[in-house]
């Protein structure tokens, strides 16, 4: 004779597993979200590092590097270059040389010896102009692209195989490395732009949850 209290344990159990398996599905989204965010939170600060001198106010001739504003000092080129880019080599005082990729009428209106207006954001000098001629510093996207890439990637698995994990299927997990890499190719090409907040984060926000959607209706 069967025992009732065994068989309402049965159903007890039975009963709480979609209840767990729920749970389980919602910390993995939830857990993926926040990874994601932090990459996302990373790709912000390293636009910001390379084009918030564009809009950052001038600092009081008191302030000290760092500050979110800009500071303007005299440079004097030291060296000029051409091999297929013309690049010129800006020297300060009590500070590294940098070389800029110019336009070959910035090049051609210097000489060595001649002084140009160095822009220091951040303690780093991102801009030097000269006569209306203006050239960026020298700066790789790609090391900012990977790291972002990185929390992405990891993010982008949780979350995805949260949203399929009731489907028995890897698909989510598997959907993390090549949206990386998206990110990464998407990455090293947006933080070479100078957008505006909104689409700097607008963009791939959007493609970001499309693509998961996708993985999502298609696993």
């Amino acid at each position: 004779m069967r025992d009732p209290g065994a068989s309402g344990g049965n159903r007890r159990t039975r009963a709480s597993l979609p209840t767990g398996a729920l749970l389980v599905q919602g910390l993995l989204v939830l857990a993926g979200l926040a990874v994601t965010a932090l990459g996302f939170g990373l790709f912000l600060d390293a636009h910001e590092e390379m084009h918030g001198y564009r809009t950052a106010p001038a600092c009081d001739t008191a302030a000290e590097p760092g500050p979110d504003c800009n500071r303007y000092e005299t440079g004097r080129v030291t060296a000029r270059k051409n091999d297929g880019e013309y690049r010129l080599t800006v020297a300060r005082e009590a500070a590294p040389k940098e070389t800029y990729n110019v336009d070959q009428d910035f090049y051609d209106d210097v000489q060595i010896g001649t002084e140009v207006r160095v822009t220091v954001f951040h303690a780093r000098a991102v801009e030097i102009s000269e006569r209306g001629h203006r050239a960026d510093s020298l700066q790789d996207p790609h090391l900012p692209a990977l790291e972002v890439a990185a929390l992405v990637t990891v993010g982008s698995a949780l979350t995805a195989h949260g949203l399929v994990r009731s489907r028995d299927t890897d698909a989510g997990l598997l959907s993390g490395p090549w949206i990386g890499f998206l990110t990464f190719v998407g990455g090293s090409v947006l933080l070479q732009m100078p957008l505006p907040f909104a689409a700097t984060l607008g963009i791939p926000l959007v493609v970001w949850t499309a693509l998961i959607a996708a993985v999502a209706a298609c696993a």
